[in-house]
């Protein structure tokens, strides 16, 4: 339920004073941070002006770039703000600390609108925050002019800082979990992967997401961005970012900037992963009924159905993000085996809308997560949990792409809105606040402990190779239970198919 034990409340603004020398890289340092907040004596510690009129034009120019949660969503380079939240506690002891990385595609969305309502009914202290997205935040010329990665760079600086100073406000810089869900989800597993995050953490939460997700890891990064320079205006061969709607979803991503003088993933994450080169810490994965209602409940009418249907090979390689790692020669005859293997030969509408979702989940989704699962579970020696959420409660995040309350499936973010507040309204039932009181259980006994408390048949993903999945199958408040799955996937296709991804790509590079 939501709480009333708020009690302080602090914007951090992170800058550097070089605006120009830092686009499209490091912000090495933190030069200078002003801090709003309604704790007085936190003012004081950290905003270091003795002229109050300086002081005053700081917190106005401040408080006007400020995303507060919901407020108007700003869109700024300079947005690298950290909001803590603590709650109202007598206790001298320093309280857990969970820090929310969000999704949005590395495109879209901010970290003020994943809000902390429920979760400080607890003791805990909640940190999110923004991160350079889209080309600014992920643009790759493949060499050291722009090397890419800087929204993870964010990222990490924005960490550095909340190990340095989380103390100050009431949390303990010893338990930091670091928890996301789809693209924030991918990125907690590269902080396991990433030199640059080593000892950033004690523990990590990743949602619907992982490392080797086909939207992560971006190929041809530099015809990319000789596209976006197209676009701009700048002397190139045109070309679309986005042929179809807004598809592919994630045209920036995370790139292997081994081509870097101070590389943030040198190495790719398959190869990490199999060398065994994580942190060794506790890691809770997961995955919801219907992950492919993103992108689908954004078709999910008859116009754009059947306009899909028609154009099935035009389109669905850019949905599917496999335009980049096939043969050209290839695009078709691959778009229509995956038809076959799902659809057979009926067409696309709403009738066998649930198929296309479950390709959508397959391929963006689950079939990688379960690779990086099991392979991070083989890398380490900390325990690696997984839970299954096919709970649909009064409301879901695909009613924001649909326009309608249809009862399509559990959505792809459906989870996350248990434990973090959104404008998803997850608190109107009593079966909706007894399974956000599950969640907040689940996730403070696994950021006290590293094993979630919510069953004790629950097993961690097995470290042994061809053995089955263990998970916790969440159905509703009063179905909780330990399964295990030979795998997570529907369809077993996608190993088969030419994709140059993962262990293709490298078996491609060693052929060469």
């Amino acid at each position: 339920m939501e709480n009333n034990r708020l009690s302080k409340i602090c914007y951090v603004r992170l800058l550097d004073l070089e605006k120009n020398v830092i686009r499209f890289n490091w912000l090495s340092q933190v030069k200078e941070y002003f801090i709003f907040a309604d704790c007085e004596n936190l003012w004081q510690r950290f905003l270091n002006y003795n002229s109050k009129k300086l002081m005053n034009d700081i917190l106005d120019e401040f408080k006007e770039k400020l995303i507060l949660f919901d407020s108007e969503r700003l869109r700024d380079e300079d947005c690298l703000y950290v909001n803590v939240y603590t709650p109202a506690s007598n206790q001298s002891n320093r309280l857990p600390v969970l820090v929310y990385i969000h999704g949005g595609a590395f495109m879209f969305s901010y970290g003020g609108s994943y809000g902390p309502q429920i979760l400080l009914d607890r003791d805990v202290v909640y940190v999110n925050f923004n991160y350079r997205l889209g080309p600014l935040g992920f643009l790759s010329t493949e060499d050291d002019i722009v090397p890419g990665n800087n929204g993870v760079k964010d990222q990490i600086l924005a960490l550095k800082w909340i190990k340095d100073n989380i103390k100050y406000f009431g949390g303990n810089p010893d338990s930091i979990t670091i928890h996301g869900m789809s693209a924030g989800g991918a990125s907690v597993q590269l902080h396991y992967l990433s030199p640059k995050s080593k000892g950033l953490f004690s523990r990590g939460i990743s949602q619907s997401g992982t490392a080797l997700n086909p939207w992560v890891l971006v190929e041809k990064s530099l015809e990319t961005a000789k596209i976006l320079s197209s676009s701009l205006g700048c002397p190139t061969e045109d070309n679309k970012l986005m042929p179809w709607l807004y598809n592919p979803f994630s045209p920036f991503g995370l790139v292997v900037d081994s081509w870097s003088s101070d590389p943030v993933l040198p190495i790719h994450p398959l190869k990490l992963l199999n060398d065994g080169k994580v942190q060794d810490l506790p890691l809770l994965i997961s995955y919801t009924s219907a992950e492919g209602l993103y992108p689908a409940s954004d078709f999910y009418n008859d116009e754009l159905l059947e306009y899909l249907d028609i154009h099935w090979n035009e389109i669905l390689p850019h949905i599917l993000h496999y335009n980049n790692v096939i043969a050209e020669d290839k695009l078709n005859i691959t778009s229509e085996t995956i038809r076959l293997n799902y659809l057979g030969t009926r067409n696309l509408n709403k009738e066998s809308y649930p198929e296309f979702v479950q390709i959508l989940s397959d391929r963006l989704f689950l079939h990688d997560l379960e690779k990086a699962g099991r392979l991070h579970a083989m890398a380490v020696k900390s325990p690696v949990y997984c839970y299954y959420f096919n709970y649909r409660g009064a409301h879901s995040d695909s009613e924001f792409r649909t326009n309608s309350t249809e009862n399509i499936g559990v959505s792809h973010a459906d989870d996350t809105c248990y434990v973090v507040k959104t404008k998803l309204d997850t608190l109107s039932t009593e079966a909706d606040r007894k399974m956000s009181e599950i969640f907040v259980d689940m996730f403070l006994s696994f950021m006290n402990t590293g094993k979630p408390n919510t069953s004790p048949d629950w097993k961690p993903l097995s470290r042994e190779r061809y053995t089955p999945w263990n998970q916790l199958h969440i159905s509703s408040p009063d179905s909780l239970f330990a399964e295990e799955k030979e795998t997570i996937v529907g369809k077993k296709i996608w190993d088969k198919l030419e994709f140059l991804e993962n262990e293709r790509l490298f078996k491609h590079k060693e052929e060469l």
